[in-house]
């Protein structure tokens, strides 16, 4: 062996030999690195990341990816061409709607009654400070021309810049009290499924609705689409949306017809026969009891907050309460401020883009 292959040799089994060296030994005031047994929780950013940006906007989806989220949320209506369109008021709203003048509006026009290009003139960059609304979202930075967008300029913006690495929770916004503010369920199911299969999000998205009927009409559609029975209130008689009402007018109206007397008294229960991957109940409603049936039955469960029924955007000891019991997944205003609570628990957090 020459001297050189011979220097060759030496440098390798050295590097070798201080490598084992290394194994194990750390400096003293290193702490020793644990297991990863981070808990696992999903980050919805609601609206984009409301408590931040303008709600259901680009600007708002980039404030809630900078941040941080595995699911960004949009709520959806359907403008006069039958364009989707990313809005959570199926009348145009006041709180933070402003005309070609730069004042907030006062005629609630229905979405349903307005192009495309007429939806898109209004300015939804600003919260009106003078009404109650915009109180719950004092650090929302104001902007000025902020228009509604298209379903699918929200997808291909989302999927530019995380590569499809986000999913995408779509909420229906229809009425059974008032079904002429809208297309039909299945009008609307068969319109937001041929974007979801032309943007190829199927396998990435979750689909939610309070009206279950939109629900039913896209699981006829494909029922690989997973989709969200939302639920809301106490459901005691009496309650706006009470599943247990007597009358049944009222207990079958979110529900096209469906009672859970007929499913053993069980809203987990109906969530499941009725084709549903996940339930999602206001986060104050929540049982640990409820939460576990869920669980047994196979559902995903993701809770939501609504500010102006609990008062507060964010509560710290209920979203403490509810990561202990083991939710799959919250919905919030404040993705910031769950992040900051999951990262202290040594949890698995979302990419920011």
């Amino acid at each position: 062996m020459n001297k050189s292959k011979m220097r060759q040799v030496f440098l390798l089994v050295t590097a070798i030999l201080f490598s084992f060296s290394q194994v194990g030994c750390k400096k003293s005031n290193e702490a020793p690195v644990p297991p990863d047994t981070r808990g696992k929780l999903e980050v919805y950013a609601h609206r984009g990341a409301r408590s931040y940006a303008p709600e259901n906007t680009i600007p708002g989806y980039a404030a809630g990816l900078a941040i941080g989220t595995h699911w960004v949320d949009m709520d959806i209506v359907m403008s006069k061409e039958g364009e989707v369109i990313v809005s959570h008021d199926i009348r145009l709203n006041p709180d933070i709607v402003r005309g070609a003048d730069g004042k907030f509006i006062t005629e609630r026009l229905l979405a349903k009654n307005l192009s495309v290009v007429e939806l898109q003139k209004y300015d939804v960059g600003r919260l009106d400070t003078t009404r109650a609304y915009s109180k719950f979202f004092p650090a929302q930075l104001g902007m000025d021309g902020v228009k509604m967008p298209t379903l699918r300029e929200v997808i291909r913006y989302v999927n530019e810049k995380t590569k499809k690495r986000v999913g995408f929770q779509i909420e229906f916004k229809t009425d059974p009290e008032h079904n002429d503010w809208t297309f039909t369920p299945a009008e609307f199911a068969v319109a937001l499924y041929r974007i979801l299969v032309e943007e190829d999000i199927v396998g990435i998205c979750e689909v939610q609705s309070f009206d279950w009927r939109c629900l039913y009409e896209l699981q006829k559609l494909d029922k690989r689409v997973k989709t969200a029975y939302l639920t809301e209130w106490d459901n005691e008689p009496g309650t706006p949306y009470s599943f247990f009402d007597p009358n049944p007018a009222i207990a079958g109206l979110w529900t096209g017809g469906i009672f859970v007397k007929d499913h053993k008294n069980s809203i987990p229960q109906m969530v499941k026969d009725m084709g549903g991957a996940c339930w999602e109940p206001e986060d104050v409603v929540l049982t640990k009891a409820t939460l576990d049936e869920a669980h047994a039955l196979g559902l995903k469960v993701v809770v939501w907050t609504w500010p102006e029924h609990s008062g507060t955007v964010f509560n710290t000891e209920l979203v403490s309460k509810l990561i202990d019991w083991g939710v799959d997944g919250i919905i919030t205003d404040d993705p910031g401020m769950l992040i900051s609570m999951l990262a202290a628990r040594n949890y698995q957090l979302p990419v920011r883009y």
